[in-house]
């Protein structure tokens, strides 16, 4: 029993959270249930009783779409959150494949590369890539130094040069799920499709790639949905030609002082979001490939 216990996690897990409910420590599950009151529920019901304020509960989720602004702004967002999440996704199963098949010093290095992403602000890591983007920033200067013509390539605060930023915030949160599919693939359909004489393409098209399609999937869900709301990375380097609907969301809410329309624009994003991630869900299994990392 308890072998299968070890071997089975799921069944593991649901054992100690039965034993959990039973030993009284019930009072474990207060901070979080606080946590998700206050700190999640609370804020999201004032902003829906702001927006509500102004335009009435049914005429808030009209409201944003009379705005030439905010539909410029949402198919903007929908187009890069489809592009950063397109070239992610292909990124991140290469890196994943590279951390799996590399020495082990070779693999801890590409993990700390990884996690720095983590580990360094979000506003830190965006002001890199504005000095790099930036007229006679470093891309510029080495643009130049390869013999392209002077002037600079152009890329600051164009939708050009805001993927690449993007993609790179991105990428951990599809090399982890991509690369818990890849543990698990079992080794002996490898050995297995190799003695029956398939090449390394064929072994990775047939065996490989296909155990790495649910975590594929996971991770570009996520990506996909946390781009539709991304702020900081395109109010530095997305510029006002090429606004994203949670820039104009910011700017409604701090420039222009218009509460009522910023909540509204609020709670049709979160509404879209929260509906594409369920849907996803539902298909592809979104929550089963995260508890696996």
């Amino acid at each position: 029993m308890t072998a299968t216990l070890l071997t089975d996690p799921a069944k593991a897990h649901s054992k100690v959270r039965t034993h959990g409910s039973r030993s009284g420590a019930r009072w474990l599950f207060l901070p979080p249930l606080a946590l998700l009151l206050f700190g999640l529920a609370g804020p999201l019901v004032a902003v829906v009783v702001a927006g509500s304020a102004d335009h009435g509960p049914v005429e808030m989720f009209a409201e944003p779409f009379r705005s030439e602004l905010f539909l410029r702004a949402a198919w903007r967002t929908l187009w890069l959150a489809t592009l950063v999440t397109a070239c992610t996704a292909v990124l991140g199963v290469l890196y994943a494949l590279a951390l799996g098949m590399s020495r082990k010093a070779l693999g801890r290095v590409l993990f700390g590369v990884l996690f720095l992403t983590f580990w360094i602000s979000l506003l830190v890591r965006t002001y890199g890539w504005v000095l790099v983007l930036q007229p006679q920033g470093a891309l510029d200067a080495l643009a130049e130094s390869l013999g392209l013509p002077e002037g600079g390539l152009g890329l600051y605060q164009t939708m050009p040069g805001l993927v690449p930023a993007m993609v790179h915030i991105m990428l951990p949160y599809v090399v982890l799920p991509v690369y818990a599919s890849l543990r698990s693939l079992d080794p002996a359909q490898v050995r297995a499709a190799r003695s029956l004489g398939a090449g390394e393409w064929l072994v990775l098209r047939t065996v490989v790639l296909p155990a790495l399609r649910p975590g594929a999937a996971a991770g570009a869900v996520i990506v996909f949905v946390m781009s539709l709301g991304f702020y900081v990375t395109p109010a530095f380097l997305g510029g006002p030609g090429s606004q994203v609907t949670a820039t104009v969301l910011g700017t409604e809410f701090g420039r222009m002082q218009n509460l009522g329309g910023a909540a509204a624009m609020g709670v049709v994003l979160l509404v879209a979001t929260l509906g594409l991630y369920l849907v996803a869900d539902r298909f592809l299994r979104i929550g089963e490939q995260w508890e696996r990392i």
